[in-house]
């Protein structure tokens, strides 16, 4: 499974990182593994699936463990874009 990650911060300045799959959110939401002491996730019905860093270096872990490409915002909205509606099933 293709996994694109765009990084930023929650409101308490934790690092989180929210993806995004061809293959869908609930795709994604099953594959995804994590160690709640290292991260906690965000699940809303209209938006990709975020994952917060609980742990110092948790997130570069989650994001290495499942080989998540991490896009900078100009790229993740365009291929967001590309992707269309398959990213939301």
């Amino acid at each position: 499974m293709i996994l694109y990650g765009l990084r930023g911060y929650n409101h308490g300045g934790n690092d989180l990182i929210n993806v995004m799959s061809p293959d869908g959110k609930s795709a994604v939401e099953a594959k995804l593994d994590f160690d709640p002491r290292e991260i906690r996730t965000e699940f809303y019905p209209e938006a990709m699936p975020q994952y917060q860093e609980m742990a110092a270096g948790g997130l570069e872990r989650f994001i290495a463990r499942h080989g998540i490409i991490v896009l900078e915002f100009k790229a993740w909205t365009a291929m967001k874009a590309e992707l269309g509606n398959a990213v939301y099933r």
